[in-house]
């Protein structure tokens, strides 16, 4: 097969992705949506034209690469979000609260799955999601840690309904916890898992408490990195010995990419619109690959893993507000 031919075969598939992620960017500018973000509402979309039209063959090459290829290209520039320095200016507290946080849901989570029976790849993209970035982070590590197309689904879906709860439930309870705005910053920064939930969440009781959040949540994504990391150190090393092999590479590429942006974003030497653009285009990307995703999605699969990881994700996600609650004390 020709590489025209190869191309020709991706077009439709690819249409029909980007007409999802076009939809999804525009309902993530609506209020009631903002808080699911554009990933969150491209993989719903992607799973609604599964489920009620019965699609062609010809969609699903499009569709697979945007759910593989796209999403490493989008990967490698969401590094451009990553912001080394907001180490030095977050301050200790703000930092042993995220490595605190974060530390938690990775052990916690991925006990629980391993206890409920979940398959490793799944169990590790919802501890990620819930304890770094949302959707952002399962995009990043689903190579990392060869969660399947199925699995990351599932983990996205699962971590935008709790953090859509979470704002909710924040919002709410503000008052009777009495929570002062720099904690109620702290802990929403925390804690919730997209960056537009701790944006609504924030600006809900006020320009202070916002401040302490996004502060917060800025530190938590800039962790993303070192967790990725240690994360493909760990597994590669747990490969290797189960294998009785020579240890493969630490890094893929796309991870070097997404490490070498973060690098050059964090010395802010690149101009404001370039930052802006690739900003734009990793978001463009990862949602195409969430769209990628919905459309090959397993429904049996679903059925079957998406209840014990929401168990997963709920009991996770309590028990990191219960650590933010205590770490802001």
């Amino acid at each position: 097969m020709s590489k025209l031919t190869s191309f020709r075969s991706l077009l439709p598939g690819l249409a029909l992705v980007a007409l999802l992620t076009v939809a999804a960017d525009l309902l993530s500018m609506l209020p009631g949506l903002r808080v699911l973000g554009a990933l969150g509402l491209a993989l719903l979309l992607g799973l609604a034209v599964r489920g009620l039209f019965r699609l062609p063959p010809s969609v699903q090459p499009g569709a697979g690469y945007a759910a593989r290829t796209l999403l490493r290209l989008g990967v490698v520039l969401l590094g451009v979000r990553l912001n080394f320095v907001l180490f030095a200016q977050a301050g200790v507290r703000v930092l042993l609260l995220d490595l605190a946080v974060i530390a938690t849901g990775l052990l916690s989570m991925t006990w629980l799955a391993r206890r409920l029976g979940l398959p490793r790849g799944l169990g590790l993209a919802v501890a990620v999601g819930s304890s770094i970035c949302g959707a952002s982070a399962i995009a990043a590590a689903a190579p990392v840690v060869q969660a399947d197309e199925d699995e990351v689904s599932v983990a996205v879906a699962v971590c935008s309904l709790l953090g859509t709860v979470g704002v909710v439930g924040y919002s709410l309870l503000a008052l009777p916890l009495g929570l002062n705005a720099q904690r109620y910053g702290l802990m929403t920064g925390s804690s919730l898992h997209e960056i537009a939930q701790v944006l609504a969440a924030g600006a809900a009781q006020g320009g202070h408490a916002l401040d302490f959040a996004m502060l917060t949540k800025l530190t938590r994504v800039a962790l993303l990195a070192p967790v990725l990391l240690l994360l493909g150190g760990l597994l590669r090393r747990k490969q290797a010995v189960d294998a009785g092999t020579a240890r493969p590479p630490l890094l893929p590429a796309f991870l070097v990419g997404f490490l070498l942006v973060g690098v050059v974003s964090s010395t802010g030497l690149l101009p404001q619109p370039l930052t802006g653009a690739m900003q734009t285009a990793s978001l463009l990307l990862t949602a195409a690959s969430m769209a990628g995703i919905g459309l090959g999605v397993d429904f049996t699969v679903l059925r079957r893993l998406g209840g014990p990881a929401l168990v997963v994700g709920s009991l996770g996600f309590g028990l990191l507000v219960l650590v933010a609650f205590l770490g802001t004390r």
